[in-house]
């Protein structure tokens, strides 16, 4: 699972600045709030890069007058609808349900009935609007800094053991979580206090971040400093989907000071500091070997936050995987590099790692990646030593801090900085990476127009009369989308390429190796569409190819293919990219096969 960063969204429409601020800030998450924001903006938030739109059902009802879950529903059902016609199915029940504004002592007594009553909210709406509702449970009020927002009524602790049993089977749950300094950012006791609270407590359970932020008078740099450090820091942890920070704007004397723009859309500091995190590898591009011979974890990444806070000082939880070795006799039990690379440290700690030794590799991105093998009982390579994936390094074993013969395996990269971890990041992600998604169903050749940023929707017409009827070539206007996917024969017809200001065919060699890479030279709409009919067919025998897995993205973006039928002529295609072009260059093409590929979360196909 990746964990998406996000933000709370400003009352109103979504202004231009709002959308630009979003998409510089590289965010893939965004918090609505039902009548704050029209369903209508959706599709400019999907525009601007959001991959998930979290929708919040806030009403001052609760905390007015005993409202039922009926009550409750009615109030937001219109709105709901209009959201459910855009795709948009997570639900954010209420908010902070332990405060007595938002309905504590009112419309529920404690936590208890909060649960009865949000069950019944999520029982209505099912059965309104269908199962593919996803139903969260609201974040409660945390203790910590004071806010601006009156204080809980029921203490956290107290109402979630009351509401415990409904948190557990909604479909994800909220928290919130805030703090005045990076200090407190990182503390045991300060905004990492949800780890043993919720994940530890709540073991199968998915949670959002639906609000989180420095809430003293901080300067915009440094909030921008700390919110682009914990984006990163909620990445590691496998259950979190997503935080959205508080917040992107507002009008409010009370609350502009918190917003990543000026009340009138200036963009802060925030914005320029959160653009600036580093970019984790893609698991589609980094997998790491299985290093021992049973494939289970003893301990996952960020358990157990009390015990290595006692122990090692950190407040982050367990900094690596405990991974399963062979008990009898763990002396037997080779572990093997999962990365290829350079032996840089070969050591024993009594008290700590035991006999363990680190191996430095080089990511996709050649960023500098050291692995971490611990409590090995021997080791058999030493510093220097050049190592392939699978080499065996060593016997396991349980010596240093150590409950039981297991390996530690603990991945670090370089300038990638979390104190909370000791700057350990989860290597889960890489050890399991997901399926590659997009590949084709079976291989096919692809021929794609790509056509420079300088051409208008005249030169698009212009290449759909040159190859619409005879041969249906894919045409659009991105390269990375003219590079993708897992096939023997991928054509990308470089139309005027001396206008991307860039040597156009090394960028195919470097990032898209194995594509056939033909530059065409016209002066006009008229020469384009002659010389695509007088393409040559392609050659029987494919280029060289890369391994398996080809085509995959150099770095996620949204793909959005406008997919026309059988029967659709040179005149439906020429119709569809004139409607379309300059607005949105959206790829266009009659393949189902085509619209479908990519290694990307983000596949729109417009049929």
């Amino acid at each position: 699972m990746t964990t998406q960063p996000g933000i709370l969204a400003a009352a109103g429409t979504a202004t231009a600045e709002d959308l630009t601020a979003f998409t510089a800030a590289r965010l893939r998450a965004v918090r609505l709030r039902a009548q704050v924001n029209p369903a209508a903006d959706v599709p400019r938030w999907r525009d601007a890069g959001a991959q998930t739109i979290l929708l919040q059902l806030l009403s001052p009802l609760p905390g007015q007058q005993a409202t039922s879950p009926q009550d409750f529903v009615a109030a937001f059902a219109a709105e709901i609808a209009d959201y459910v016609a855009q795709g948009v199915y997570h639900l954010e029940i209420h908010d902070e349900p332990n405060r007595a504004d938002r309905g504590c002592g009112i419309s529920w007594a404690d936590g208890a009935a909060f649960g009865v009553w949000f069950s019944e909210v999520a029982a209505l709406l099912r059965a309104q609007f269908g199962p593919l509702l996803r139903i969260g449970f609201p974040a409660l009020a945390p203790p910590g800094p004071p806010r601006l927002e009156p204080p809980a009524l029921i203490d956290e602790a107290t109402f979630l053991d009351g509401c415990a049993e409904a948190l557990d089977a909604a479909d994800w749950a909220a928290l919130h979580t805030y703090w005045t300094s990076a200090q407190e950012m990182c503390a045991y006791d300060g905004a990492l206090r949800f780890l043993r609270r919720y994940l530890e407590r709540f073991e199968a359970q998915q949670f959002w971040i639906t609000e989180f932020a420095n809430v003293a008078a901080a300067d915009a740099a440094a909030r921008g400093a700390q919110y682009a450090e914990f984006y990163t820091l909620l990445a590691q942890y496998d259950r979190i989907a997503g935080g959205c920070s508080f917040l992107l704007r507002a009008t409010d004397p009370q609350y502009e000071p918190l917003g990543w723009l000026t009340g009138d859309g200036v963009p802060r500091q925030i914005v320029t500091q959160v653009a600036r995190r580093p970019n984790m590898p893609s698991p589609l591009k980094l997998r790491l070997q299985w290093p021992t011979e049973l494939r289970f974890y003893n301990q996952y990444f960020g358990e157990n936050q009390t015990l290595y806070q006692q122990c090692c000082q950190m407040t982050g939880g367990h900094n690596g995987v405990d991974l399963r070795v062979r008990r009898d006799p763990p002396e037997t039990s080779p572990i093997v590099a999962a990365l290829s690379g350079s032996v840089t440290q070969v050591a024993y700690d009594q008290t700590g790692y035991g006999y363990h030794l680190r191996v430095t590799s080089y990511g996709p991105q050649d960023e500098e990646i050291t692995l971490l093998y611990a409590h090995l009982s021997r080791i058999d390579v030493s510093m220097g030593t050049l190592v392939t994936a699978g080499d065996v390094l060593g016997m396991a074993g349980s010596t240093g801090f150590s409950t039981g013969p297991h390996l530690h395996l603990g991945m670090r990269i370089a300038n990638v900085s979390l104190p909370a971890l000791n700057h350990w990041l989860n290597p889960r992600p890489y050890l399991d990476p997901p399926a590659v998604p997009g590949l084709p169903r079976e291989p096919y050749a692809r021929t794609y127009v790509l056509l420079p940023p300088t051409a208008d929707a005249t030169w698009a017409v212009a290449a759909v009369q040159g190859s619409w009827e005879r041969q249906r070539f894919t045409i659009g206007g991105s390269a990375d989308d003219a590079g993708i996917g897992d096939l023997d024969f991928r054509r990308i017809v470089a139309v005027n390429p001396a206008a991307w200001g860039a040597d156009l065919a090394e960028f195919f060699a470097t990032h898209y190796p194995g594509t056939l890479y033909v530059p065409l030279n016209v002066t006009t709409p008229a020469a384009l569409t002659e010389a695509l009919e007088a393409l040559p067919s392609l050659p029987e025998t494919p280029p060289a190819q890369p391994p398996a897995p080809r085509g995959l993205p150099r770095e996620p973006y949204e793909r959005t293919y406008l997919l026309l039928s059988p029967s659709a002529d040179a005149t439906w295609a020429a119709a569809a990219v004139a409607a379309t072009w300059n607005d949105k260059r959206l790829t266009v093409g009659g393949s189902a096969d085509d619209a479908g590929i990519g290694a990307l979360e983000v596949r729109r196909i417009i049929a």
